[in-house]
């Protein structure tokens, strides 16, 4: 069986017929037998992928941005970003920790919620949010529910606690735990973590095509 003859006739980068054995065809749908239209296919593939990494060597040449370099400012700004966020939640977490003050209160009530901890299978939880009960430095009563909750009660109704609370804003307040504390510092810790993650994987990245 004789080889077949394949060729495409391209215009402004874009191909406007095809060839077969010397047989001119508009469209790839014309052409009738199907491995003829496949071997077609991948030729103008092949002809786009050329294109393509000619066109990123010219860039390249020129001093342009290779796609590598885009991808390592992509992380770059990822974890810039990440670290800003640190920095910044770290912040508000220890300007918060300062202008906290205590008092001593007591657990008044404990409100039971449920919630759904899988939406899809409808399994829900319950959870136990404490309402406390304290006086300020200013001699006013102040009754908060917490916005801390738990699966399991971390304290029962008449527990006396030591209640931490922003003098500005009584609402706002917390029982003195570690569990609360470390709360605070947890988007701090993720975003610190990742944004250290990705500048390292950057650097390392950088490193290594520098010594190629």
């Amino acid at each position: 069986m004789s080889n077949r003859k394949y060729s495409i006739n391209w215009e402004d980068d874009l191909p406007v017929s095809f060839e077969v054995d010397g047989v001119q065809y508009e469209t790839l749908d014309d052409v009738p037998d199907e491995s003829d239209r496949r071997k077609l296919e991948a030729m103008m593939d092949a002809s786009f992928m050329a294109d393509f990494d000619k066109d990123e060597a010219e860039v390249e040449a020129q001093g342009g941005p290779s796609m590598e370099n885009i991808v390592l400012g992509i992380f770059t700004a990822v974890a810039v970003i990440m670290l800003i966020v640190t920095a910044v939640s770290s912040f508000s977490a220890i300007s918060k920790i300062s202008k906290e003050e205590s008092a001593t209160g007591r657990v008044v009530d404990m409100v039971m919620k449920r919630e759904y901890v899988n939406q899809q299978d409808r399994i829900v939880e319950e959870y136990y949010y404490p309402v406390i009960e304290y006086v300020s430095a200013d001699g006013r009563s102040h009754k908060v529910q917490l916005s801390e909750g738990s699966s399991t009660p971390s304290n029962e109704i008449g527990d006396e606690v030591t209640v931490l609370y922003d003098p500005e804003h009584p609402l706002d307040a917390r029982i003195k735990s570690l569990g609360s504390s470390a709360l605070m510092w947890i988007l701090p810790s993720i975003t610190g973590i990742l944004g250290v993650a990705f500048l390292t994987g950057v650097l390392v990245v950088r490193r290594v095509m520098a010594t190629n």
